[in-house]
């Protein structure tokens, strides 16, 4: 594929991984406020993003294959297996955070006890592999 030939593919890796990029960080601060401050709506704000985020990661897991099959031929170095385990992992964590406080609306309530640490945890795991993912992504486009 030419270089005229890829500027005609349309960016969408980049405009969908912002998403999954701000939520799973964003939940983990909501949820760090609502501990700290005792708000409610920032609980529910960690729920929503979290969920949302999860919604995410499909969209932009495929159209990170697709840049990757299109732009970079699909070779396999380091840093494309540091992604594509790293998009598995961020789902891998972020179902159970989702189905853990679904059916424990309260876990906050007691956050260092139980299903409370392992929610907490497990969205610190998320922001984490987010921040992994966008350093990677990075130096990819600013090589």
């Amino acid at each position: 594929m030419t270089d005229d030939q890829k500027k005609k593919i349309p960016h969408l890796h980049p405009i969908c991984v912002h998403f999954p990029q701000a939520l799973f960080p964003a939940a983990f601060a909501a949820a760090v406020a609502y501990l700290a401050l005792g708000i409610r709506e920032f609980e529910v704000g960690a729920y929503i993003c979290v969920l949302f985020g999860l919604l995410s990661v499909p969209a932009a897991t495929l159209s990170g294959i697709i840049d990757w099959k299109l732009r970079f031929k699909g070779a396999m170095t380091r840093v494309f297996k540091i992604k594509i385990a790293g998009s598995a992992l961020l789902v891998a964590l972020a179902l159970p955070a989702v189905l853990l406080r679904a059916y424990h609306p309260d876990l906050l309530l007691h956050p260092f006890q139980g299903a409370g640490l392992g929610y907490l945890l497990l969205l610190a795991a998320c922001a984490a592999d987010c921040t992994v993912l966008g350093f990677y992504g990075g130096r990819l486009v600013f090589h």
